[in-house]
């Protein structure tokens, strides 16, 4: 390998093929890498990586960016630096590099209302997908998948038609977790399934050929037509998980493919708010007292 390799070169030259990285997730690098390179004013040498240099990119790409954004670019960075150093071709960072604080937020779902009317609205989708079908079946389905699943973006686009057995179950091995995943499509979604495979052939049951970027403009266009809250597609995984939560509690680890016992759905997947409207309440408060008071229930005032 040169001596002067950069972090690009490194990235597509090695990294790339010793690491087993699904090709959304290279772009993902790529994209991070151009973003540091770009503001350094050229291709950076991998010998002159500074923890000082890269604090500064991230300190000016937080003025335009959300915390979330900055700090999944820290952490690409920081991933090969320090794979280029125990490959040997540079020194590892040997000072702190800035860290990014991103505010905890409750996990905001769509509920199942919503989503219906994000079903509804693609029928009013035009023209059709590379794979052959309509942009409104395509998109259809793909709704009806992910909500029935849990299934992560990435997974539904590699989803292959003969892992969706008779009666709708669906086994496969999850990318970012590698941990291998049970899940069963409704009645309707696996006939519809069925249906859209005889209509239009394909290995793949919703292939996905366009960028990520590409796939959230067209959701953000379908929730316009839809009506509903603005959000992304992540919102329909948190709202599957939401509801399988409503209906047993618990369940929605297992329904994520998540370790049994992980506190991870509860964090980052179970909208509180949805949550809420089914849990118990203290009855409404009267100024009378009638109507549920405290003498219903055979208590005095003191």
């Amino acid at each position: 390998m040169p001596a002067n390799m950069t972090l690009s070169g490194y990235l597509s030259d090695v990294y790339a093929l010793t690491h087993e990285i699904r090709p959304e997730t290279q772009r993902q690098y790529e994209i991070s890498v151009r973003l540091f390179e770009r503001w350094a004013g050229g291709p950076v040498p991998l010998l002159e990586l500074d923890p000082l240099r890269i604090s500064a990119w991230l300190r000016d790409l937080s003025a335009d960016r959300a915390p979330a954004t900055v700090r999944a670019k820290r952490v690409q960075v920081m991933s090969l630096w320090r794979s280029a150093a125990d490959d040997g071709l540079c020194q590892p960072p040997i000072r702190r590099v800035r860290s990014i604080q991103v505010p905890s937020h409750d996990p905001v779902a769509w509920t199942h209302v919503e989503v219906c009317k994000l079903l509804s609205a693609t029928a009013r989708l035009q023209r059709w997908h590379p794979c052959g079908l309509r942009r409104s079946a395509w998109w259809s389905l793909a709704i009806r998948v992910a909500w029935d699943t849990g299934l992560r973006w990435g997974d539904m686009i590699t989803l292959r038609v003969d892992q969706v057995e008779s009666a709708g179950v669906v086994r496969m091995v999850q990318a970012k977790t590698r941990r291998p995943i049970l899940c069963h499509l409704s009645p309707t979604t696996f006939a519809a399934a069925v249906a859209s495979v005889e209509l239009c052939p394909r290995g793949i049951l919703l292939p996905w050929p366009r960028s990520h970027e590409t796939f959230s403009k067209q959701v953000a266009h379908i929730v316009k037509l839809a009506g509903i809250r603005a959000g992304t597609w992540k919102y329909l995984r948190r709202g599957s998980a939401t509801d399988v939560e409503l209906v047993e509690r618990g369940a929605a680890t297992a329904h994520l493919g998540h370790l049994p016992g992980s506190r991870i759905a509860a964090t980052n997947y179970l909208d509180p708010v949805i949550l809420g409207m089914n849990r118990p309440r203290p009855r409404e408060l009267s100024e009378s007292g009638v109507g549920g008071g405290l003498a219903s229930v055979g208590r005095r005032d003191a």
